[in-house]
């Protein structure tokens, strides 16, 4: 049979009630373990990912405290399980009134009721009202094994300090929807708490890459701040943000210790014999970017290519173009504004071979073929004309070829030349 027996200040009360608070937000039930100098408040979140303890000193928080475990000698200890719904009930926020108004207590006495006669275990708590008036509840709780969260200090060389209150104003500024929180120092002597989730929103999804809230803080706003730059540390934004309101009902400074990515990191807090300790499970990396969501840009060049390639596909690009000839580009007729050209007026030519672009993936029309995509002139009426000199130009008039023979003008001087075998004089035809 243990004896569990406590005596709470309204203030103290008070703060009971926002601890619980605080853990609930974590886990819906909260472990009590009792010791001979110290009362401790446990929550283990459902993914085993985040877990408080708030130790209670025996001598200072308390008014009277009384602790004696039915085994284990000077170090036993008694623990229990509770639903922090059916604590909350109990343990109001208007049990401290400074002003004395309604609602307020006087004292407030726990005991446990564990006997071998009694049907029942039960918490019992007593709260006893100015006025002379004792409210009681009975509590039913169960019997489970504790298992603590252990975290070396020694290790985590990365510590910051910064006053609770301040740090609620920088969190106010993150999205209620916001899921993963990274904290990272920039090169300019900045603090970054940046907010963020991976989600999409699935409703009429105007906007599927939410919103990145980040708050810089400069180092020398923090009480202490010894942290390894570049160093990214993702944790909970749901999880912080509980702990630092809570740390802030106390009006104190709240601590960090981390060692590295993917390493446990704790936040540590207290006064007035209270000592909260909370230790969250991390992810992040050593770069300077974090992994937040962002519209990746999709580049009209291709950038995979390394510059030996580069120069071997120029080289051999070069060797080839002097080996072959570039093919002739037939001729347009059409002038340099976009009008039909008159085929009796005797100009010039204008099939020249163009030098190739460089940017052959260039997004916009170079200049010099500005005149080809330029719009017809529709109110000059097209004109057929007869060309009398005698520079005829093949190439402004292409004709069809058999494929399998050859172009008069591609036969070479030392073809073979066959001798007419009759005169003209002798044909007969229609003629």
């Amino acid at each position: 049979m243990v004896t569990l027996n406590f005596t709470l200040t309204p203030e103290a009360a008070s703060k009971i009630h926002d601890l619980l608070v605080c853990l609930g937000k974590f886990s819906e039930t909260v472990a009590i373990e009792a010791r001979r100098e110290k009362f401790t408040f446990t929550a283990l979140n459902s993914s085993k990912s985040a877990y408080g303890a708030i130790t209670l000193d025996g001598r200072q928080f308390f008014a009277n405290y009384k602790c004696v475990p039915t085994h284990g000698g000077p170090d036993g200890r008694f623990t229990c399980s509770m639903y922090t719904k059916a604590l909350l009930s109990v343990f109001k926020s208007r049990l401290y009134d400074p002003l004395g108004r309604d609602g307020a207590i006087d004292r407030c006495e726990v005991s446990v009721q564990e006997r071998e006669n009694e049907t029942q275990c039960r918490f019992i708590v007593k709260m006893v009202c100015n006025q002379g008036v004792i409210k009681t509840y009975k509590l039913t709780y169960e019997a489970v094994d504790i298992m603590h969260a252990l975290f070396d200090r020694s290790i985590a060389r990365n510590r910051w300090n910064m006053n609770a209150g301040a740090m609620k104003e920088y969190v106010e500024y993150f999205g209620t929807k916001t899921e993963m929180l990274d904290i990272f120092t920039s090169g300019d002597g900045r603090c970054i708490f940046k907010s963020y989730t991976e989600k999409i929103s699935n409703g009429k999804e105007i906007l599927k890459h939410p919103l990145v809230t980040a708050v810089a803080v400069h180092t020398s706003d923090f009480e202490r701040f010894t942290v390894q730059p570049g160093m990214h540390i993702i944790i909970s934004v749901k999880d912080f943000k509980a702990i630092v309101v809570h740390a802030d009902t106390l009006k104190t400074s709240l601590r960090a210790f981390y060692s590295q990515p993917t390493r446990p990191l704790q936040f540590s807090y207290g006064c007035d014999g209270l000592l909260c300790e909370f230790t969250l499970m991390t992810s992040g990396d050593y770069n300077g970017a974090p992994p937040t969501p962002a519209p990746q840009a999709m580049s009209s060049r291709k950038t995979s290519r390394t510059t030996s390639t580069n120069t071997s596909e120029r080289g051999q690009g070069r060797g080839f173009r002097s080996d072959m000839p570039p093919p002739m580009q037939p001729a347009s007729r059409r002038d340099g504004s976009g009008r039909l050209r008159n085929p009796g007026s005797r100009q010039a030519s204008t099939a020249q071979a163009q030098p190739a672009r460089q940017d052959s993936d260039s997004l916009f029309v170079p200049e010099d073929e500005d005149a080809a995509w330029a719009p017809l002139d529709y109110d000059k009426e097209e004109t057929l004309g007869w060309d009398a000199s005698a520079n005829h130009d093949a190439s402004a008039f292409p004709t069809f070829t058999d494929s399998g023979g050859v172009p008069r003008t591609n036969t070479t001087d030392n073809s073979e030349i066959f001798e007419p075998t009759q005169r003209v004089s002798q044909i007969k035809g229609l003629w």
